[in-house]
């Protein structure tokens, strides 16, 4: 189901978003973490791990991982989720992570309840992550083949990262 979904340049999506973010965290009594997958080395790939270190640097307790110093992606993910697991056995799993969609949907945001698929655009077999899933649509289904490479602009794929970040620090601060 999705709980709240725009454009990164939409006026009012920032405060969408963390309307949205308030919903469901405010009815969890779980410790939210959240867990921004994707990778520093690829531009379309970027959007968790940019979002990661923009949540960090903004609010220095949020639960994160996923940075770009320290990124999630699709080599370390499963072995590094038992050690995050035992660090937060009682939490509300909030993953973030690049997605493929439409023409028309590039640079829409979308928070749904329910987990995402990480690496489904590339046909990796991952764990589905999430109680929540905030996902950016950075590219499109026939990019697929492109996808690894740094083909894509770093500007999108920003101001989608900034624009959750910002949503994730007003929910934090209400």
């Amino acid at each position: 189901m999705i709980i709240a979904e725009g454009h990164y340049t939409e006026e009012g999506i920032i405060e969408r978003l963390a309307n949205g973010l308030h919903v469901i965290l405010s009815e969890s009594s779980r410790t939210p973490l959240f867990l921004c997958i994707g990778s520093d080395r690829h531009i379309l790939d970027s959007f968790g791990p940019l979002t990661g270190s923009l949540l960090k640097d903004k609010i220095p307790h949020l639960n994160v991982y996923g940075t770009l110093q320290d990124p999630l992606h699709a080599r370390n993910l499963v072995s590094s989720l038992p050690s995050i697991y035992r660090l937060y056995p009682a939490r509300m799993e909030v993953a973030i992570d690049a997605s493929l969609g439409n023409e028309k949907d590039l640079g829409v945001i979308r928070i749904r309840q329910g987990p995402l698929l990480p690496g489904k655009a590339m046909s990796k077999r991952l764990p589905p992550l999430g109680h929540i899933s905030i996902t950016g649509i950075v590219g499109t289904h026939s990019d697929k083949k492109h996808l690894p490479s740094n083909s894509g602009s770093l500007s999108p794929v920003y101001g989608m990262a900034w624009a959750v970040s910002e949503a994730v620090w007003k929910w934090y601060n209400s």
